[in-house]
């Protein structure tokens, strides 16, 4: 069993952060306000969205039995499109939903993301190059904006998912998250991109990592760390960080994402779980934990 915690389908690329709106200029490429590009979704698949239909081609070409379904900034919210989909495929799909806690509607929206949509997980993008803190530079994980949210959350069984993006960041919000964790302790939170290190900020990343593992109410998602340390399979600092976190979290507190599709323009969807196979940094037990079976417990069957 292969579980992909962290995909993205995109119905269409229509983000906003904090260079302006996206716009989808063919081939899979966006362009910022800024005038800068991206090439979000690999030319070979192309377009202006990621379909959920094309993303279960992805997954039964790389073994993934299931995958859930989160939120990104960079390509617009996708509430609607992520309940149609996990209805058409419930064995494939759980979905999240996602929305800004600024707006002045805040708490009908969130009303209506648990009760009508029935989303039992919430991931907000705060990562100020393509998320939240780039609208709001004074956007608060402990603020009283999540208040609302983890009171929610609380009752009704959710998890709440955070990108605080790298660090140097307004995002970059451990001591917030850890006030948040504490002040909180039914929630369940996840941390995206295992805080997203560079490959030079070890020591500072482990001091983190460890005080964030102390809350036994957040868990850690693997995504992308071979795309933020900007390295080639087999991944070898990567392995450093997840072996770390290993230590210091457990395997029971770590999942596995891809991050696709963005993370298909760097190597193949089988190579993104493969190295924590071929890394043997834990055991065949511990390796369960990471490809499927928390991500059973944080986010449910």
């Amino acid at each position: 069993m292969i579980i992909d915690s962290h995909a993205h389908i995109i119905e269409h690329l229509s983000g906003m952060g904090a260079r302006g709106e996206v716009r989808p200029v063919g081939d899979g490429r966006v362009r910022f306000l800024d005038g800068e590009e991206m090439q979000v979704i690999p030319r070979e698949i192309g377009g202006a969205g990621f379909s959920a239909e094309q993303l279960l081609e992805q997954m039964e070409l790389a073994h993934i039995d299931r995958a859930v379904l989160l939120h990104g900034l960079l390509y617009g919210l996708q509430n609607d499109y992520i309940y149609e989909c996990v209805a058409k495929y419930p064995d494939k799909f759980k979905g999240s939903g996602s929305f800004d806690p600024c707006i002045d509607q805040a708490e009908v929206v969130l009303n209506r993301l648990i009760h009508h949509y029935g989303y039992r997980i919430l991931k907000f993008e705060l990562s100020t190059g393509a998320g939240m803190t780039g609208l709001h530079p004074d956007l608060k994980v402990d603020g009283e904006e999540f208040e609302r949210v983890y009171a929610e959350a609380k009752r009704y069984g959710v998890t709440v998912v955070f990108d605080i993006g790298s660090r140097g960041m307004k995002s970059f919000q451990v001591e917030e998250l850890i006030r948040a964790a504490i002040r909180h302790p039914e929630v369940k939170f996840t941390l995206c991109h295992l805080m997203a290190p560079n490959g030079t900020d070890f020591e500072a990343w482990r001091q983190d990592m460890k005080r964030l593992a102390a809350r036994e109410n957040i868990w850690f998602d693997l995504t992308a760390v071979p795309w933020n340390i900007h390295e080639t399979y087999p991944y070898p600092v990567s392995l450093r960080y997840v072996a770390e976190a290993v230590k210091l979290a457990g395997t029971g507190r770590l999942l596995w994402g891809s991050d696709v599709p963005t993370l298909l323009n760097m190597d193949s969807y089988g190579n993104l779980y493969q190295y924590l196979i071929d890394g043997k940094i834990c055991t065949a037990n511990g390796l369960d934990d990471l490809l499927y079976r928390t991500s059973e417990i944080v986010y449910g069957k």
